[in-house]
């Protein structure tokens, strides 16, 4: 299994706002924060070489609604300010499981969370649905082995991600 390429998209921390909370700041950059899902209260620090731009708090940079520690860079990149002392639900989260290639290499679908899965190509959304919902009490490893397989028959490869 492959890493998951992360390329900064910032949609997984966009709507963390509600979510995210400072509970107290001990300096402007060290601060308490709580995770509303799971109850968990951290510490975090900024880290220094994002402090300036951690400093920002207006658009382009920061949007209202965002989690607090997430800033845009002027390339458009999104950078967590917070990356080493991150809440644990941010450390385990993955927005793409798996990616599903056609033929030519090109990219056809792609499986979000556990098994959902996003695609515009309607025959992958029919194997999908005939050939592998069925099977998607399969123990983990189980079900993207046969992922896999459905698909290579089918003629599609794919790139599965490490949890």
């Amino acid at each position: 299994m492959a890493e998951f390429p992360c390329t900064r998209c910032g949609k997984c921390c966009i709507s963390l706002g509600r979510h995210m909370v400072l509970v107290k700041s001990v300096s402007q950059f060290s601060h308490t924060l709580q995770v509303r899902v799971s109850g968990e209260t951290l510490p975090v620090q900024v880290s220094p070489r994002d402090r300036d731009l951690f400093l920002s708090r207006t658009p382009p940079a920061y949007e209202p609604g965002w989690c607090p520690f997430l800033r845009r860079e002027e390339t458009g990149a999104f950078v967590c300010t917070i990356h080493s002392s991150r809440p644990r639900i941010c450390r385990t989260f993955q927005c793409c499981t798996m990616r599903i290639f056609d033929q030519e290499g090109s990219e056809v679908g792609m499986v979000k969370g556990r098994r959902s899965l996003s695609t515009e190509d309607p025959r992958v959304r029919r194997i999908w649905d005939d050939e592998i919902v069925p099977f998607s009490t399969l123990s983990e490893d189980r079900f993207l082995n046969h992922c896999r397989s459905v698909l290579a028959v089918n003629g599609y490869g794919c790139e599965i991600y490490d949890s």
